[in-house]
């Protein structure tokens, strides 16, 4: 690197918080003042030898001022300037309003004169700056730090220290660097492949889908017929096979604090709230507060997406469809339907041999469910030939995709899965039923009665009340009305449903902006992790996605895609 970030410990101590901020950069020296005289010979052949390779070496020193607030700027003369100001203006941008000030200075404080000799730094090739930095983030009275706002600004800083040395690098130097998240670490310690798996392990514990969906589902459809569709059915549900409490414990017991990269903690730190609310959902199954914490999980069913939902619905009253209207001259069996998706997960492999996911037909699920990259299929199960093709790219070429392209990646948080993903994964599935031309009307009514479903539960409405809104109001049949209401009322509430067409209307927008779907595919993670990917495969800690899907060789399906990148109405996705 044709440049270096110090920090110099005070006499006598040992550590610090303006440590910890200088260790996030690629190129860092901590310096203990008894080793200044050993240090200083090392920078004056270290400048010297970067210099030569790279054309231009800068030292940039890092220390905490006497100030309440703000930053201090010192450059060792007028040539320092141009970089001066691009680092001015990136601290100037800090979300956080106490670290706005910036001031400039030449004239370097005692005791923090440039470690590099004055013969050297006459050279225009050589160049040293110094950074005070206010401790805004310690308590005024006690020195303590205040973590959170000490955690957020460590990686602000981070980021704004890459773009100013980014900046330096492509303007002074010979150095190739194609981005500044390219100068972010690319090879990291054990502590992060550690944290990485044992949160992996946590998460694989136990199948959160698994353990809160109806075992029972013909029983309590049954028992809820029977009642004269007036009396909630009784659900049973799988055993828990874990204690949520042992696993907390052990959840918080991953040192992700002890982590120099601020970006792989943010990922990290994002995982463990996740799978504390998971865990806290699975003691609460079939209580009040099991709708509160899927609130906090998959969100709720906001204003504009319960509009666009009766709009669906409206519309199909007006067209005088109902989902019983859809093409059933060509019926695919269970079997059928398996060994669909087994040929597809066949011509997925040809591009990742590692892939080894399975199609397994069971008793104990309704309709279709990927877990784990695994295809489950309802035994049963039945649909038609207008609507195969769609549910194959859905769960196959969507979910057991991005599960085999996250596991592909070094970082296994990928195939687990980021918090709130649901809305993108579901988004992505849905809008690849519309590219191979099998997204039907009565399955965007679907979506939109899901949302319906969700928008009752929270209104507290309870089951019989809100199957009759599907029914009698929306124009459901009886059975399609129920299974809609079951899968929002099982656990205590769940209100993840919503996530579906709220997923394919933010993916809709998304595509307008002129973005590009391919990306999305990586992995499972949530679309404002698009940031995050982007600089960690500059980083090359992440790689290329192995497998894509089938519809991407196909010309109308990508005509179809083309015509996203302007804005439509969900409505004019229909097929």
């Amino acid at each position: 690197m044709p440049f270096l970030c110090l920090y110099r410990y005070p006499e006598g101590v040992s550590k610090s918080s303006e440590g910890m901020l200088v260790t996030t950069q690629p190129a860092y020296l901590l310096l203990q003042e008894a080793d200044r005289e050993e240090a200083e010979a090392f920078l004056c052949q270290l400048a010297e030898s970067m210099r030569k390779r790279f054309g231009a070496f800068l030292l940039l020193e890092v220390w905490r001022s006497d100030q309440k607030q703000g930053f201090g700027l010192v450059s060792a003369d007028d040539t320092n300037k141009q970089f001066v100001d691009t680092l001015k203006k990136e601290l100037a941008e800090f979300p956080l309003a106490l670290t706005q000030q910036v001031k400039t200075t030449d004239k370097f404080p005692k005791g923090f004169e440039p470690l590099l000799p004055r013969s050297l730094l006459e050279e225009e090739t050589v160049r040293a700056l110094g950074m005070a930095i206010a401790p805004f983030y310690l308590s005024s009275r006690t020195r303590r730090l205040f973590p959170v706002i000490f955690r957020q600004f460590r990686r602000e800083l981070s980021i704004a220290l890459r773009k100013f040395f980014y900046d330096f690098a492509r303007v002074q130097t010979r150095m190739e660097v194609a981005h500044y998240h390219s100068l972010g670490r690319q090879h990291e310690g054990a502590l992060v492949w550690e944290i990485d798996q044992e949160l992996v392990e946590i998460s694989s514990s136990f199948d959160f889908l698994l353990l809160t969906s109806v075992v029972n589902h013909q029983e309590a459809w049954q028992e809820f017929k029977r009642s004269g569709y007036n009396q909630a059915p009784t659900f049973l549900y799988r055993l828990i096979p874990v204690d949520p409490e042992l696993l907390k414990r052990r959840l918080y017991q991953v040192p992700i604090e002890e982590l120099d990269d601020p970006t792989l903690a943010f990922v990290f730190r994002d995982k463990r709230k996740e799978l504390e609310r998971l865990l806290n959902m699975l003691e609460e199954r079939n209580t009040p507060d099991f709708r509160l914490s899927s609130i906090q999980v998959f969100g709720g069913a906001e204003e504009e997406l319960v509009a666009k939902a009766n709009q669906i619905l409206d519309y199909q009253q007006e067209a005088v469809l109902d989902e019983a209207d859809e093409d059933q001259t060509h019926p695919i069996s269970t079997e059928a339907f398996a060994e669909m998706a087994r040929q597809e997960i066949a011509w997925m492999k040809q591009q990742y041999e590692a892939l080894d996911a399975t199609v397994n037909i069971r008793k104990d699920i309704t309709g279709l469910m990927v877990s784990r990259g695994q295809l489950l299929i309802g035994e049963g199960f039945t649909t038609n030939s207008r609507r195969a093709q769609a549910l194959i790219q859905h769960e196959v070429g969507t979910h057991v995709l991005t599960f085999y392209n996250g596991k592909a990646q070094p970082l296994r948080q990928m195939y687990v899965g980021s918090p709130g993903y649901e809305d993108l994964q579901e988004g992505l599935a849905v809008l690849s039923e519309y590219l191979v031309g099998g997204l039907t009307l009565g399955r965007l009514r679907t979506l939109a009665g899901r949302v319906i479903a969700v928008s009752c539960l929270l209104k507290e409405a309870d089951f019989a009340e809100t199957f009759r809104v599907l029914h009698k109001d929306k124009g459901f049949t009886p059975y399609t009305a129920y299974s809609i209401t079951e899968r929002v009322y099982r656990g205590g509430g769940m209100t993840k449903d919503a996530v579906y067409l709220r997923g394919l209307l933010h993916l809709l927008n998304h595509l307008a902006e002129g973005n590009e779907l391919a990306p999305l595919l990586i992995g499972k993670i949530r679309q404002d992790y698009l940031p995050i990917i982007d600089e960690l495969i500059q980083r090359k800690i992440l790689r290329p996605a192995p497998i894509m899907p089938r519809y991407f060789q196909d010309p109308e399906s990508m005509r179809r895609l083309k015509s996203l990148h302007n804005k439509v109405d969900v409505l004019s996705l229909l097929t």
